[in-house]
């Protein structure tokens, strides 16, 4: 039996999408309870920051690209204008950079970042690594706050709004009133 071209490209096109969508569904984003994946990451001054050096200390992650910057920078100045003073307490903003076309230097996006500073500490995830193993939204910020051992204790894909910033709010309180009853 001759099967036409057609037949075995649309075959061969099924096979490749079953491929991704088992790819996919074999990892699954990190969930509340899990162990955050570790990552070392650069910011703009070219120092490296270690998810599993920052144990024993609070940690909000707010993942982003450069199309939802103003979403991302809104979540870090409310939880500066909280936790500035408490060193308990930590957060970066982790820039997706796979959109950067490849012809800008990454010293000029370095040397933007460090004209124009974002609230917190910006990391540049160049390959778009951590993003993946953390399976961030494109459309708006990927939110994780991890707690002191390691553990993902609240998650959100979500724009700025109050409710949901109290809600992470109450989190970050009872983390830290729990470090500081130790």
């Amino acid at each position: 039996m001759k099967l036409s071209t057609v037949a075995l490209i649309s075959i061969a096109f099924f096979g490749i999408l079953m491929s991704f969508a088992n790819e996919k569904s074999e990892t699954a984003p990190p969930k509340v309870g899990d162990t955050a994946p570790d990552f070392t990451l650069q910011d703009p001054e070219e120092r490296e920051h270690n998810l599993k050096k920052l144990r024993g200390k609070v940690v909000f992650l707010i993942m982003g690209n450069r199309k939802i910057r103003e979403e991302d920078d809104k979540w870090a100045e409310a939880f500066q204008k909280d936790y500035r003073e408490n060193k308990q307490v930590v957060a970066y903003i982790i820039g997706d950079l796979r959109s950067v076309p490849g012809f800008i230097p990454k010293r000029f996006i370095r040397s933007q970042l460090k004209k124009n500073p974002p609230p917190v500490r910006f990391l540049l995830d160049w390959k778009g690594e951590v993003h993946k193993q953390y399976q961030t939204e494109k459309e708006k910020p990927t939110l994780y706050l991890i707690s002191q051992e390691g553990t993902i204790v609240f998650h959100r894909k979500a724009d700025f709004n109050p409710e949901t910033y109290a809600e992470l709010k109450k989190e970050i309180d009872k983390l830290l009133t729990k470090s500081d009853s130790k």
